[in-house]
């Protein structure tokens, strides 16, 4: 999704107005705008982008069902604030119900500020920063994920980085068995 039609879409289905702007910093800085994306927890943060929603609600429920953390949608919200938001497993993809959520959820951390109304400003870069320094991606450019992909799953092991410069020939290769970080599935192995 691009920006404009993300702050179109902010302005049809956030619950107060005048939120565009932290809303649109808070998605920037979690999803770089992808509504689909799902990002299991750990010492590795697995970013997934799911091609539908249909697939992007069967794979964080499954995450969800084997005990992973998952983040989750446009704000990369992890369980406890998907229920805060009043958001589901499978209303987390809807982009105008995540738009939602999200507004209610930053209405309610700005009221926890108790912030007078010349503070506002100040609060609300407060609230948009305490969303950014639990984003697993602290980049603001667009991000490369992997496509989720049947058998993507499956190898979760020590993969590159995406955009890793290319490795020179005294380097021993670091074997990408399924492709997994170009987004594209093959088998590749040596004799």
């Amino acid at each position: 999704m691009d920006p404009a039609a993300f702050a179109a879409l902010v302005e049809q289905c956030a619950p107060t107005p005048g939120l565009v702007r932290p809303l649109t910093a808070i998605v920037r800085q979690a999803s770089s705008f992808e509504p689909l994306l799902i990002t299991v927890a750990g010492r590795k943060p697995i970013p997934i982008q799911a091609t539908d929603r249909d697939e992007a609600i069967q794979l964080a429920t499954e995450a969800i069902a084997t005990g992973q953390q998952v983040r989750t949608g446009l704000a990369q919200l992890d369980a406890a604030e998907t229920k805060q938001a009043g958001l589901t497993a499978a209303t987390t993809f809807d982009a105008c119900k995540h738009i939602a959520g999200l507004g209610r959820l930053l209405d309610a951390r700005l009221q926890a500020t108790n912030t007078k109304s010349t503070d506002r400003d100040q609060a609300i870069a407060r609230v948009v920063a305490s969303f950014a320094a639990r984003a697993p991606d602290q980049t603001h450019g667009p991000r490369n994920q992997p496509m989720a992909s049947p058998g993507a799953g499956d190898s979760t092991g020590d993969v590159p980085p995406i955009n890793t410069p290319a490795r020179s020939i005294s380097e021993h290769p670091r074997w990408d068995v399924y492709r997994a970080a170009r987004g594209t599935s093959a088998f590749v192995y040596e004799r």
